[in-house]
């Protein structure tokens, strides 16, 4: 393969075991020169990837988790250069979401292959998201979980999700989707969705495709661990559409108002707090390399 090829690595993700593997897989390929851009924060990958695309890197391997993975994401949006994933987070959603390889093996065979396929991304308030963003119960429960999860992994959105459906406090929110009101009034969570995809194969949104040219939008209204509990039951049968704590629709665009200013996530990563979330899909904006040429539904 003769393309210019680039790697980001957050090198607080990756364990070294990790780093050999990738280093191996890419000398056993005799891939030649290959740009290597070490960052601490994932936060980062968007200047990382932005240089290495300006510097001709025709594919980026990101090698890190979900923030890592969106944050270099805004840089390769709208451009011919390739995504390839090494997942190295705690969750890595995007990774299990579209099939992608986890051996850096793979992937760096998949990367000389050179399959792709173009996904939609979305953007929240100008910020690019490719999983899920949201409001309210996962904003709070990803906060909760920021210190824990590097120890417990997933174990630490467990328990922190636990609290929190037990004392999350209803807000007021308007929800537009294509200028048309969806939701006016209380709600616990405001979730969006480009890939629909959970852990342990959980669908929190069933019809979320990130090929589709549109978002998935979920207002929650449980209230309490006993209807977070029967959420989450639906949610297993996949048949969270019946659910009386649950209201879904799709659309390009979709507005959340908030009464006041609350804390909200993007692809894992809080990012703040708004009153206001404007969230717009970019249609077959990203290219991603993938193992195969089928494409995820």
């Amino acid at each position: 393969m003769s393309a210019e090829i680039a790697v980001v690595v957050n090198s607080r993700k990756v364990d070294k075991s990790t780093m050999s593997a990738l280093k191996a897989a890419i000398a056993e390929h005799e891939l030649g020169k290959v740009a290597w851009y070490s960052i601490e924060h994932g936060s980062d990958g968007a200047k990382a990837a932005a240089k290495a695309v300006g510097r001709g890197a025709e594919v980026v391997v990101v090698c890190g988790g979900d923030g890592t993975v969106r944050a270099a994401s805004e840089a390769l949006s709208g451009t011919e250069s390739m995504l390839a994933v090494v997942p190295a987070g705690t969750a890595n959603l995007f990774a299990t979401g579209l099939k992608l390889p986890s051996d850096p093996a793979d992937v760096i065979a998949a990367v000389v292959a050179g399959a792709s396929i173009r996904l939609d991304n979305g953007t929240c308030n100008g910020q690019t998201f490719n999983v899920m963003a949201g409001s309210g119960f996962d904003a709070a429960m990803i906060a909760d979980a920021e210190d824990g999860k590097e120890r417990w992994g997933t174990l630490a959105y467990v328990k922190s999700g636990i609290r929190e459906a037990r004392a999350r406090e209803p807000f007021v929110a308007t929800v537009r989707v294509d200028d048309d009101t969806l939701f006016e009034g209380e709600a616990t969570c405001v979730l969006v969705a480009n890939i629909g995809s959970l852990k342990a194969g959980v669908e929190a949104m069933p019809d979320a495709s990130p090929v589709d040219g549109l978002l998935d939008v979920a207002v929650i209204t449980a209230n309490g661990a006993r209807e977070w509990a029967s959420l989450m039951l639906s949610a297993l049968r996949h048949r969270q559409q019946s659910s009386s704590h649950a209201l879904l629709s799709q659309g390009a665009r979709i507005s959340v108002k908030f009464d006041e200013k609350h804390r909200f996530e993007l692809d894992g990563g809080c990012k703040g707090k708004a009153k206001k979330l404007d969230f717009e899909v970019m249609p077959l904006a990203l290219r991603v390399c993938i193992a195969s040429p089928a494409s995820p539904t």
